[in-house]
């Protein structure tokens, strides 16, 4: 099986999820497809081990893991990493030869990033320990500072760590040290809630295994494959995998214009999105969410080439409800296509996987369309203001992709006659749910909950009345956004030059003189 084959038979079991514009008002809702097995991505990280060195087709312990985890049904593996080489079925990893610890740790930041793993598979520090002389101890504890980066890049990262092969003649003291180092961490690590696992390296009993006494053979390799299945299995059934909800990223923020935010790697911050003039796409990725102001901020560079140069019609919103910003497209006749998010350019020719058009659209005026997140399930919500400026809501049942009824109509939920470019959908109470913030002429800003909106059957609208007096009279610069993920829309300023100054909610001016928090400004132009 191949990665083309496995990305089909999971899109075969979950089609309807997935993939007729907005319907007729009175359709009839329909019931959620069932999920189709969980695609799982996972990412071989190291040396030339990793790589395949000394393998007869290239892919080391990776093609005969492969072809393990192709057997099972629960659900469906995907190689991950900025290398494709080896004739393993899906041939993706992060192995580099001749890499120690701290290579390794020099890039995983943007390895991390643009691939987006679930479980991070490690074998390093071989280089270290024999050709560099390094302490074994010292090593190892590199190593397990290398494991907190990965879960500081993304705390929902399973990591498992395979110790260092302990049959290569004359290096068995220094590796069995390394490897007491790393296992001794496994208990008090899971203990602490960590998803980190130590897999004892299988022995190389015959030396034909070892043939330079570095790299296995093909029969060692697949002894190390062997090692590392059923620590992925446990992973997978023991919810390690699993990515946290966030539905925050289904409400796109920023309008129209060439700077956004939105949450690019599904951390739960929305990140400093810039769309060039020629439609291209760059991330700096928010690494801060705090509130003492000093942000740190990890540029990825381009991640998207672009799909049409007139950027209004580009919207970034989550989808398929991964927590990840998916790029939509609003055409010319209203329709609109969507690329979902797989890690963007860097992760190679699977980063924007497109399912074409997703609606039908029911406009062809930019200004009335909207996406935000209505019911609080994760996914981006058709949203439409008549030229009254009252709303209807079609709720994401999969899009036109998912057959004609791909989207449940719910109705008119406002009644208001706000000019539209003055209302901004975010959410403040942190049910999930899109709430509607209108900003004044003044630049005070009015907020109303989301309880159902105006359909019959619901509780409508809380009035809160209004949560900010505002530092602009220019609506087009103000925009809200969870920029700390706390679950409240934040106060974002947009500046001239792209840059943005923050004010982080904290209950609004309800609540007093600190109802707002400014951490003054948080991120500089680009």
């Amino acid at each position: 099986m191949n990665k083309r084959t496995a990305y089909l038979l999971c899109a075969a079991t979950a089609a309807a999820t997935l993939l007729s514009g907005p319907v007729p008002a009175g359709a009839a809702p329909v019931a959620e497809p069932a999920a189709g097995p969980q695609a799982v991505r996972i990412m071989p990280l190291g040396d030339s081990i990793t790589l395949g060195a000394g393998s007869s087709d290239g892919s080391g312990y990776r093609g005969p893991l492969w072809n393990l985890l192709a057997q099972q049904t629960r659900y469906v593996p995907d190689f991950v990493g900025s290398g494709t080489s080896g004739g393993a079925g899906d041939a993706d990893h992060e192995g580099h030869s001749g890499y120690t610890v701290p290579g390794i740790r020099s890039g995983i930041d943007r390895w991390q990033a643009a691939a987006g793993p679930d479980v991070v598979l490690i074998h390093l520090g071989i280089n270290d320990i024999r050709h560099h002389q390094a302490d074994p101890v010292d090593t190892a504890h590199q190593l397990l500072a290398l494991v907190d980066r990965i879960r500081t890049n993304n705390p929902y990262a399973a990591v498992i760590v395979q110790g260092l092969l302990t049959d290569t003649p004359g290096w068995e003291q220094q590796t069995s040290a390394f490897n007491a180092v790393v296992q001794a961490e496994e208990a008090p690590r899971q203990a602490a809630g960590q998803r980190f696992r130590y897999v004892p390296p299988p022995r190389m009993d015959n030396p034909a295994e070892l043939p330079d006494q570095l790299h296995p053979s093909d029969s060692g390799y697949r002894k190390m494959a062997a090692a590392y299945r059923p620590a992925i299995d446990e992973a997978v059934a023991g919810g390690w995998t699993s990515r946290p909800y966030v539905s925050r990223a289904g409400n796109e923020s920023g309008a129209d214009g060439r700077v956004r935010w939105a949450d690019f790697d599904g951390d739960g911050r929305p990140d400093h999105v810039t769309i060039a003039d020629d439609g291209r796409v760059f991330v700096r990725l928010n690494r801060a969410g705090s509130t003492s102001g000093s942000a740190e901020w990890q540029d990825l560079g381009q991640v998207a080439r672009g799909t049409t140069t007139e950027r209004r019609r580009v919207r970034l919103a989550d989808f398929d409800g991964d927590g990840r910003f998916d790029y939509l497209v609003v055409n010319t006749d209203g329709s609109v296509n969507a690329w979902i998010n797989k890690g963007g350019d860097k992760a190679g020719q699977t980063g924007w996987q497109e399912i074409g058009r997703v609606a039908t659209g029911l406009t062809q005026d930019l200004t009335k369309v909207r996406f935000a997140d209505w019911d609080g399930d994760g996914r981006t919500d058709y949203l439409l203001f008549n030229d009254s400026n009252n709303l209807d809501v079609y709720l994401n049942r999969g899009g036109d992709t998912s057959g004609s009824r791909g989207w449940q109509p719910i109705g008119r939920v406002t009644t208001a006659v706000n000019d539209r470019n003055r209302v901004r959908f975010a959410d403040n109470d942190g049910d999930n749910k899109a709430d509607y913030h209108f900003i004044k002429p003044g630049g005070g800003v009015d907020l109303y909950r989301n309880r159902g909106g105006d359909v019959t059957g619901s509780n409508g609208w809380e009035p809160v009345g209004e949560i900010a007096t505002g530092v602009t009279a220019d609506h087009s610069r103000v925009h809200f956004a969870d920029f700390n993920g706390d679950g409240h829309a934040d106060y974002v300023l947009a500046d001239p030059d792209g840059g943005a100054s923050v004010w982080l909610w904290n209950g609004g001016d309800p609540s007093g003189p600190n109802g707002w928090t400014g951490i003054g400004r948080a991120v500089g132009g680009s």
